[in-house]
């Protein structure tokens, strides 16, 4: 007769991701710099959990790439650099390229209308720069959602926070008129998309990421 195997506490395993989202999100919103540790006693209390919890919510975001830890060494925030943005952005692009060419062998007429109006929403409604970043995102987790290639979306959601981080960066002061090129670029991408031209999609996709990482190595200097 099979016994059952034993497995952890599921109580356990929530604690460290609902901790993993709390120390993510005040490293998304600047409580916590680029290059900045993250002791665990400090967070074990802020948090009111165990430093277990900590520790292990820590590892999921280090699994993320969005910090760093070593032997007898606190976690850090990653710092932010030209090279990896670069390293990045070049991944990032030929994820995009991908994704852009499934979506558009997919999509139907409204497949990104929500994800735009969440963007227009975010841009026009005064919200946080981290809330245009989040709706920024949305709409290309929603490329990939249509793109319906399990193996893609896992290479996606591997490097999303730190494309989140560096977003961040970019346009923590945006440029003149940013936020309104944003909206239509955006929208641009969603009729590339739906007119069902792959090739199309796939190189507005390659082209819409080198123009972020240009933004961004802007911002970044030498």
């Amino acid at each position: 007769m099979r016994t059952s195997a034993p497995i952890g506490p599921v109580s356990t395993r929530g604690i460290a991701v609902e901790a993993a989202h709390m120390i993510r999100e005040a490293i998304m919103n600047g409580t916590f710099q680029p290059g900045e540790e993250l002791r665990e006693g400090a967070l074990a209390e802020s948090l009111a959990v165990s430093r277990g919890s900590v520790r292990e919510g820590l590892s999921i975001l280090e699994r993320e790439g969005i910090i760093r830890t070593g032997w007898h060494r606190p976690a850090t925030v990653i710092p932010v650099s030209r090279e990896h943005a670069e390293n990045l952005y070049r991944l990032r692009a030929g994820l995009e390229r991908i994704a852009a060419q499934g979506a558009a062998e997919r999509a139907r007429p409204d497949c990104f209308a929500a994800a735009l109006e969440g963007l227009r929403s975010a841009v026009t409604d005064g919200t946080t720069r981290s809330d245009v970043v989040r709706a920024d995102l949305e709409f290309h987790d929603a490329v990939y959602d249509v793109a319906e290639n399990g193996p893609l979306v896992s290479a996606w959601q591997a490097i999303r926070s730190q494309v989140r981080l560096y977003q961040l960066v970019r346009s923590s002061e945006p440029e003149r008129g940013y936020d309104s090129s944003l909206v239509v670029e955006h929208s641009r991408y969603a009729e590339i998309l739906t007119s069902g031209d792959a090739g199309a999609a796939g190189r507005y996709a390659e082209q819409h990421v080198e123009s972020a990482l240009a933004g961004l190595l802007g911002r970044l200097g030498e």
